[in-house]
């Protein structure tokens, strides 16, 4: 959750980001000259062609949500000055007997646990869940392996050099795709203790230690590359070296979501395949359980 303050703090820092884009934009436009301006309608105009998907076989990149999956909370902490509930709860309304024919279930659970989207409003005053635009939802996926690197470090991040690699083997990132850590992270997923990976600091607070995004990794994803969204097979987009906020706070407010909790990435080749995301849509939801598939 951010406080209205981050938000308030974020709009100032994505108002004045915008006004520099609108500006640049502009200079280009008026150096172009009218032949730019024409070549420019020229390309609106023009309808947009997308390749053909095809694949042979379909990846479950989702966790099973259960009532103890791991989250930053647990039943009765509090948070922001409230007591959380279990994160899910499942209770019968009815069930199949002699009398009833078909069974219900009441589900109740936070928008943010399992393998779940982070909507731009989840710490913005973007876009809620239900209006992210559903040909974002089915992108193509590149898979940035940092395996190695996470066994040796928990707080390992996906750095600029990391994409840089990547292209360097597979190509340019493709137009609107989504790309995701594999840090191998959620292999630890039923053991709670090797899932935190916590550590004590000297202040005597204890820290969660996981994988996740590097700032500039987001800022470069954001800037200089065609990404719609961004994901992470643990619990966060950020962690300790990035103040447990930055990446959520340069990439959610520009519009852009991503997903927390993947699973299985090491399934999936580290590009061509696609992902499909069922995102939730939940009026004005800032995120949700989703079911994540790859289409390889």
């Amino acid at each position: 959750m951010c406080s209205p303050f981050i938000i308030a703090e974020v709009d100032r820092i994505v108002a004045g980001r915008r006004r520099f884009l609108k500006i640049a934009a502009g200079s280009c436009a008026a150096a172009a000259g009218l032949g730019g301006i024409s070549n420019a309608a020229s390309a609106q105009s023009a309808p947009t062609s997308r390749p053909k998907m095809t694949f042979s076989r379909t990846v479950d990149l989702t966790h099973t949500l259960t009532p103890d999956f791991p989250a930053w909370f647990s039943e009765g902490d509090e948070i922001m000055g409230q007591t959380a509930p279990a994160s899910l709860a499942l209770d019968d309304v009815c069930v199949i007997d002699e009398r009833t024919p078909f069974a219900l279930k009441k589900v109740s659970y936070w928008e943010h646990v399992g393998t779940h989207v982070d909507a731009a409003s989840h710490c913005s005053h973007g876009s809620s869940v239900d209006e992210i635009p559903p040909e974002q939802l089915v992108s193509p996926l590149a898979v940035i392996d940092i395996r190695d690197e996470a066994a040796e470090d928990p707080l390992a991040q996906v750095t600029p050099e990391h994409i840089g690699k990547w292209e360097a083997i597979h190509g340019p990132l493709p137009p609107r795709c989504f790309v995701a850590m594999n840090s191998g992270w959620a292999d630890k997923v039923n053991d709670r203790k090797a899932f935190f990976a916590p550590e004590e600091q000297r202040d005597g607070r204890v820290v969660s230690r996981q994988p996740a995004f590097h700032p500039d990794t987001a800022t470069m994803l954001l800037e200089d590359r065609d990404v719609v969204g961004i994901g992470v097979d643990t619990l966060s987009f950020d962690n300790a070296r990035s103040n447990g906020l930055d990446v959520h706070l340069i990439w959610l407010p520009e519009d852009r979501w991503g997903v927390e909790n993947l699973k299985d990435l090491s399934r999936v080749p580290e590009a061509g395949a696609t992902i499909v995301v069922g995102a939730p849509k939940f009026k004005g939801g800032t995120g949700g359980p989703a079911r994540v598939l790859a289409l390889v």
